[in-house]
């Protein structure tokens, strides 16, 4: 297979069939801390309820739960580095003998031994950070409609509309990473060759290229934020006009729609990095 004939997917599966093992502990901590923090506005709700009818004993229960926690994150962070530093000394190895064999110049591999690191930080931090964002978006719906269908539907609605534009926004990333890549491959020739205008104009073009890539995460984040204050101002008018409402469910109803709309607002850059990745898949091949 000749570079340009790998797609990131196939990468990425190789590594998965390569490290399954290490891959599922890291990903099912993932997992389990994703799981725990969803559950953390309603534990936080029934403390403060518990708080303000002087049940201290419960409110102290539920601290012990807060702090596993961060036990569990402070596990999934200690072995994540070390099984993703492992995997990403195979992986570079794998990506400079194959190019070496196919002839192809040093300054090549140099550029695609550092971006190889890209799919090792895809596993290491896009997934993490793509599963806790799916996760704490679907959770904080799914509880919102348990909680507030009203509002929990207008969640719902809120998700819909940016799975739909979630797919032209992941096209047009891959469009600007491809432009990007393309100037970052010559760079070691500009560098080593190119005249001072040349390098001027090379790095002017990289960062109008970057400038692209952060405008369309800008208008991703306006539309989202549109979206948040449409939510937050739905719940307050709901709960405002239906009276009866406990500190403990407001609490927990406000950390449901903040941890939807902060989770809804990391989406942009965890899809944008999803489209470079499948751009650089065609210009990496770590097969030997």
């Amino acid at each position: 297979m000749e570079v340009g004939e790998a797609s990131a997917g196939k990468v990425l599966r190789d590594i998965v069939k390569e490290y399954p093992g290490k891959l599922s502990i890291t990903g099912g901590l993932v997992l389990a801390e994703n799981g725990l923090e969803l559950l953390y506005p309603v534990i936080a709700g029934v403390a403060l309820d518990a708080v303000l009818e002087g049940n201290l004993s419960t409110a102290f229960i539920m601290m012990a739960i807060i702090f596993t926690f961060w036990l569990v994150g402070a596990l999934r962070r200690a072995i994540d580095t070390r099984v993703y530093t492992h995997i990403y000394k195979e992986l570079v190895g794998k990506v400079i003998q194959s190019e070496r064999k196919q002839g192809l110049p040093p300054s090549s591999t140099v550029v695609h031994a550092g971006l190889a690191r890209q799919f090792v930080d895809f596993f290491e931090i896009q997934v993490p950070a793509f599963v806790t964002a799916i996760v704490s978006v679907a959770g904080a719906v799914i509880m919102l409609v348990i909680l507030e269908p009203l509002i929990g539907g207008m969640a719902a609605a809120a998700l819909l509309i940016s799975v739909l534009t979630g797919f032209r926004y992941v096209k047009k990333s891959e469009t600007f990473a491809e432009w990007l890549h393309d100037v970052q491959e010559d760079e070691p020739r500009v560098i080593t060759k190119g005249t001072p205008l040349t390098i001027s104009r090379h790095f002017h073009v990289i960062g109008g290229r970057r400038i692209q890539l952060s405008d369309l995460e800008a208008k991703a984040y306006l539309g989202i934020g549109l979206m948040a204050a449409i939510l937050f101002g739905g719940l307050f008018l709901h709960l405002g006009t239906k009276g009866g409402v406990t500190a403990g469910h407001l609490f927990t109803l406000i950390n449901y729609v903040w941890t939807f709309v902060e989770n809804l607002d990391k989406m942009p850059e965890q899809l944008q990095q999803i489209g470079k990745l499948r751009e650089l898949g065609t210009r990496i091949n770590p097969d030997s």
